[in-house]
């Protein structure tokens, strides 16, 4: 489980190793072209930390380059309504995408693209959050960085967690997410 949080506490993400490894093969399939898609799961009982549980491939109308990525639409609604009816009921809870350079920092067309989507009432989701995955200047690990985005606050970054943290903090108990 890869999990961060805010500074304050107020915020978490945890991604599901499933879901970890999709990300990084759909950034290595993208080679030195930016990528990306939605990140769609729930949330833990307190509400206090989104749980991803699937990283989406681009839909077929995205948009990319070597330096910028404009996610499309296609069949988004549709997924997310299946996901929404299914058993588990998961939702939209952000997105993702990949720098294929070391620079994992948010564009400003990223700050506002969120800051959209955070006061869309479309989305149903009032504090997306945005992954960014990136290369490391040695090739040997993909570089994460994660960011909320409340309504009506500035945008906070979620710092990457150690396993003895997620474990004083109750945050991992076994595979579960825990408040």
């Amino acid at each position: 489980m890869w999990s961060t949080r805010t500074i304050d506490g107020n915020f978490g993400l945890a991604i599901e190793f499933g879901a970890m490894g999709d990300l990084d093969r759909m950034c290595t399939i993208a080679g030195d072209i930016e990528t990306g898609g939605v990140l769609i799961g729930r949330y833990s009982p307190d509400l206090a930390t989104a749980i991803v549980s699937e990283a989406t491939p681009p839909p077929p109308d995205s948009e990319q380059g070597p330096a910028w990525f404009i996610r499309g639409v296609v069949g988004l609604r549709e997924k997310f309504k299946r996901r929404w009816r299914s058993k588990e009921r998961t939702y939209y809870l952000g997105e993702w995408h990949f720098h294929p350079t070391a620079n994992v920092e948010p564009s400003q067309e990223d700050i506002a693209q969120m800051s959209k989507i955070c006061h869309d009432l479309n989305y149903h989701c009032g504090e997306p959050v945005l992954l960014i995955a990136g290369k490391s200047n040695d090739d040997q690990e993909r570089v994460y960085r994660a960011f909320v985005f409340p309504r009506g606050n500035r945008y906070m970054e979620l710092l990457r967690l150690s396993s003895e943290e997620m474990h004083s903090q109750g945050a991992i108990s076994g595979s579960s997410i825990r408040p």
